[in-house]
């Protein structure tokens, strides 16, 4: 009965002290050729803020490295479409604001929040083209947070 106690405790003792757990996250970079700042474990997503690619790294890399210096140990995740947000202020005059995308989806493929507050597509919003119209009623000041996915 020993043996199978002192075995036991040795065997969670030992998963315990010995095992290793990588830590996988995300992580955000002005554009490629920033350096990441700090060691990347494999696993790890980087997410470019001027060109909205994702990567996933395919091996552990230094924080000296970039995506352009380091691009054969990194997989590019969003390959077919991009994902951006933007924000407009309204004025008196504005219920239509131009996009700076064409969005992938019209309307429905579009998320607008009104000064934190999700707006309904179809209801209080549509989109055509690269054109967003406002269809609630809106106060000078309101701030609407738009993000969609578009093509490449």
């Amino acid at each position: 009965m020993k043996q199978i106690v002192l075995t036991i405790t040795l065997l969670l003792f030992s998963v315990i002290v010995f095992s290793q757990t990588t830590p996988i996250g995300q992580f955000r970079i002005q554009d490629r050729t920033t350096a990441f700042g700090q060691n990347l474990p494999a696993g790890t997503q980087v997410y470019v803020m001027s060109d909205s690619t994702l990567w996933q790294t395919k091996a552990a890399l230094a924080k000296t490295a970039t995506i352009n210096s380091s691009i054969g140990d990194l997989a590019l995740i969003n390959n077919q479409f991009n994902y951006f947000v933007e924000q407009f202020e309204a004025t008196s005059t504005s219920t239509t604001y131009s996009l700076t995308y064409l969005p992938k989806v019209a309307t429905t493929g579009v998320a607008v929040t009104m000064n934190g507050a999700a707006l309904r597509p179809t209801i209080d919003y549509t989109t055509s083209g690269k054109t967003l119209t406002i269809v609630t009623a809106s106060g000078t000041y309101d701030l609407f947070v738009v993000s969609y996915t578009y093509y490449r």
